[in-house]
């Protein structure tokens, strides 16, 4: 798998050693205007914090799937689960290694793909589902997990297609499939959680962000060239119109109305019967 440069982004700006949404406990009370990093950092936190909750008592064993920078398992490996992680992305394993100097066993391969040594007690997947498609992921995690073994899932998923060109209706799973799909495979749902509402503010501080300095930052160097260098313009609005909307129809993944329009964020706990389907 090629290098996530989005996911570099992140981890190198927010400087936070967790690549998810976040989870605010009062979101009504959340001013995106007044939020800064180190509120994200700890609403970071705060998620995983939540996400351990629905940790069934019995587990011990953890293979973190999809496991960004490392900040999901460091947490759980300092409250004395066995962790180890998964994932097939180049940056994310050096950044890996380097913190953890190979204390943290590390799977460099796509979930799909892996061939477990031994079985856990849990499957965590933060954030990874929708990178991986239902039926191969789901018949990893039974090839991973001991009988009666459970797979947790944090992510968002589809309620709504109104068949647009929306890209809320990219890059994820529809809710309804995903819950059939475990359900064939032998995963019996024990506890479901929306939690979208406590991860709306992060978009909103995302949204606030981009209007308060993306927008006035592009006006201002757009002015400029106009002004200074208009062939300038000229060449780069020649090549880099497409970017620019591709772009732009990005950022609608940050509108907050939209996501509640086509998504909702969910934790899942899932458990493997003692005869799964392959």
């Amino acid at each position: 798998m090629a290098l996530d440069h989005v996911l570099k982004w992140y981890a190198e700006t927010i400087r936070s050693p967790y690549l998810h949404y976040g989870y605010w406990d009062e979101p009504d009370q959340v001013d995106p205007e007044a939020i800064g990093l180190a509120d994200i950092a700890r609403a970071q936190e705060r998620y995983i914090t939540r996400l351990a909750e629905v940790i069934p008592d019995s587990v011990h064993s953890i293979l973190d799937v999809g496991c960004g920078i490392g900040g999901n398992a460091a947490f759980l490996r300092d409250r004395g689960y066995a962790v180890e992680v998964l994932s097939p992305d180049k940056y994310q394993e050096e950044v890996i290694m380097e913190r953890f100097q190979q204390r943290l066993p590390f799977h460099r391969t796509r979930f799909e793909d892996f061939v477990p040594a031994r079985s856990y007690d849990l499957v965590l997947e933060s954030e990874s589902a929708a990178y991986i498609k239902p039926k191969p992921g789901f018949a990893a995690a039974g090839r991973c997990l001991r009988p009666g073994g459970y797979l947790l899932v944090s992510d968002y998923f589809i309620i709504y297609d109104d068949q647009s060109d929306s890209p809320h209706l990219r890059g994820a799973h529809r809710l309804e499939t995903y819950k059939r799909e475990a359900e064939t495979a032998g995963f019996k749902l024990l506890e479901e959680r929306d939690v979208t509402a406590h991860i709306l503010p992060t978009l909103k501080t995302a949204t606030a962000f981009v209007e308060r300095f993306i927008y006035p930052t592009s006006d201002y160097i757009l002015y400029t060239l106009r002004r200074k260098h208009p062939r300038i313009l000229a060449g780069l609005r020649w090549l880099g119109q497409s970017l620019w909307d591709r772009k732009q129809k990005q950022l609608q993944l940050i509108d907050s109305e939209a996501f509640l329009t086509y998504r909702r964020y969910k934790f899942f706990l899932f458990q493997l019967g003692d005869k799964p389907v392959t």
